[in-house]
């Protein structure tokens, strides 16, 4: 735009005004023997925030991304493209697939990631090769102070692995420094919240006032979770030819680990009532062993919908467990309560291994690469010792009350 001949050049808005008025009908600045323009004279206000940001940029050393420099907003797209076609290699049963779940996970840790304001600058529009570890030690600190360590530890974990990602996909020459503060919580870090938040497991009295009040399903989900470990996403995907009489053997869905656990009597009979009270399955779930009032799936992972959770949040709350001392504890404790009861054995009674095997954890690594199976007597050995303790309350009392029945 050039001045028309006669036009009064305006006055500064203030003394202070950083800019000056130019011939051409922009607000400038003398930089480098040169005039540089900031915006028009119309919109004084908006060239000073451009002059500041200049300035800004300038002071960080961040200038434009380089032509063939990818920034933040450019990877986080790709990653996240990529990640999508792995979950429909999934859908598909190939190899190298990524669950809906984790897919949603990325998407949530990395758009905040690339939204973040540092210095006056989102994140997203800058190269990545400008990130420095000073950036990085601003970014933790603008993670939620209510946030737990397993919280933090997902977010910089997937951070950490777009830009990995990055790199080893040449669109960056190496992974930025992110300096000493932006890691994952310590081991003792982990522990110091873990001792001050409420037990992620069940006791006995709760687990039966919970029974008595659970419709026929959620009976026999909360005895598969006791029993066999099982979580939300296990119980809502179990399908009926997985169950064979007193033996469970089903892979983990996490991971694919083998698993398998011996079911208890009460297990057993629980799983019968739970059947008879199934609806008519709808179109596509006939296969499946738990069957919603709709004759629908327990879960979805389009949606991220999870009846399980939904449903046993409100037997939880009818049963009386609303208050702090039960916040976070909901059906995956179940899962915890096994863990605890199945592992809490000292002496040759002790196998740890086994408790692993019907979790679905990986044992030791050495191991694993040889063995595939446990033996069944020793999985049904650590089954019992939970049922032992939710029969008697104390695995010592339950095991002499057995054995006093077998004399």
């Amino acid at each position: 735009m050039t001045a028309k001949q006669g036009i009064k050049k305006p006055d500064k808005p203030r003394p202070d005004f950083p800019l000056y008025a130019l011939s051409n009908g922009q607000w400038c600045k003398k930089i480098a023997g040169r005039h540089q323009s900031f915006g028009p004279w119309e919109d004084p206000d908006g060239a000073e925030q451009a002059y500041l940001d200049w300035l800004a940029r300038k002071r960080l050393n961040l200038s434009q991304p380089k032509p063939g420099e990818k920034t933040v907003d450019e990877i986080v797209d790709l990653y996240l493209d990529e990640s999508a076609e792995r979950v429909e290699r999934k859908r598909l049963g190939q190899k190298r697939g990524l669950s809906a779940k984790t897919h949603r996970e990325h998407k949530r840790h990395l758009l905040w990631f690339r939204d973040q304001v540092i210095d006056g600058h989102r994140v997203g529009s800058r190269a990545v090769a400008s990130l420095r570890s000073d950036d990085f030690s601003k970014l933790y600190q603008l993670i939620p102070a209510h946030y737990s360590c397993d919280s933090i530890r997902h977010r910089v974990t997937y951070v950490n692995g777009l830009l990995t990602w990055a790199a080893d996909n040449e669109f960056i020459d190496r992974v930025p420094a992110t300096g000493r503060l932006w890691r994952i919580p310590t081991r003792d870090e982990v522990e110091a919240e873990k001792t001050s938040s409420p037990a992620k497991v069940w006791t006995r009295p709760q687990i039966k006032k919970l029974l008595a009040s659970a419709n026929p399903q959620i009976a026999a989900m909360i005895y598969l979770g006791m029993n066999a470990g099982f979580g939300n996403s296990d119980c809502a995907r179990l399908k009926v030819d997985e169950m064979c009489g007193t033996w469970i053997e089903v892979p983990r869905g996490k991971n694919g680990r083998p698993r398998k656990a011996w079911l208890w009597p009460e297990t057993v009979k629980a799983m019968k009532e739970a059947r008879k009270a199934c609806p008519k399955p709808r179109r596509g779930c006939e296969d499946l062993f738990f069957l919603t009032h709709t004759g629908g799936p327990w879960a979805d992972e389009e949606t991220f919908f999870d009846g399980v959770g939904d449903e046993f949040g409100e037997l939880k709350r009818a049963c009386g467990f609303d208050g702090k001392e039960f916040k976070g504890v909901g059906f995956y404790a179940f899962r915890h309560t096994f863990a605890e009861h199945a592992s809490n054995a000292t002496g040759n009674n002790a196998d740890d291994i086994a408790v692993k095997h019907v979790l679905g954890h990986l044992e030791l690594a050495q191991l694993a690469t040889y063995r595939r199976e446990i033996a069944k007597p020793r999985i049904k050995r650590v089954c019992e010792r939970v049922r032992a303790w939710f029969l008697a309350g104390s695995g010592n009392q339950a095991s002499n009350k057995q054995k006093q029945g077998k004399k």
